[in-house]
């Protein structure tokens, strides 16, 4: 299942570097957040080296996770992911379109703040805690894309934000009830 969640980012120069750089922290480890599910909310805390086995070897960098533009940047040509004992760090070189100067800018000063990102957690990666509503990720198996996005929603320190969207999961008997009225209706023409 692919899930998605927001940090925040910033836009750099380093010291004799040439282009549009931007650098952020999309995952920060062993911070509690709470997340707005449309089923309720929780907290959420992604464990210290949920990142070790990851796949973030085939990521791209979007805005407001719009799969119809052209991506900002991708792993590992334009775009570097670092994990580090702090959780994952990003440094991104921009391209020379309108599109990367107006987010560039926009994060520059201020306007764009947040970083979202998207990724799954495989069978066994996570725990839910009833009596305390919180899930716990042990493990990520894959980091889609990053996004820069207008809202950062949870701020955790000084420099990341965190929201979430997370796809529901579908109840088997409704799945079962809607492929079973999908062969009726099609019968029918």
């Amino acid at each position: 299942m692919k899930e998605i969640r927001i940090a925040e980012i910033r836009a750099g120069d380093p010291a004799g570097s040439e282009g549009l750089i931007l650098e952020g922290r999309p995952i920060v480890y062993d911070q509690p957040t709470t997340i707005n599910d449309p089923a309720g909310q929780y907290i959420e805390i992604i464990r210290s080296g949920a990142l070790d086995e990851a796949d973030i070897s085939d990521a791209r960098l979007l805005y407001n996770h719009d799969l119809s533009k052209v991506p900002l940047a991708r792993t590992p040509k334009t775009m570097q992911l670092i994990k580090d004992p702090a959780g994952l760090k990003m440094i991104a070189r921009l391209p020379d379109t309108e599109e990367a100067k107006s987010v560039y800018t926009a994060v520059k000063r201020g306007d764009l703040t947040g970083m979202s990102f998207a990724f799954k957690v495989p069978e066994g990666g996570d725990r839910y805690n009833a009596a305390t509503n919180t899930r716990e990720i042990f493990k990520i198996e894959k980091i889609y894309e990053i996004s820069i996005v207008p809202f950062p929603a949870y701020p955790q320190t000084s420099v990341e934000a965190r929201a979430a969207m997370k796809e529901i999961k579908e109840d088997p008997l409704r799945e079962a009830a809607k492929i079973r009225i999908n062969q009726i209706l099609m019968k029918g023409v």
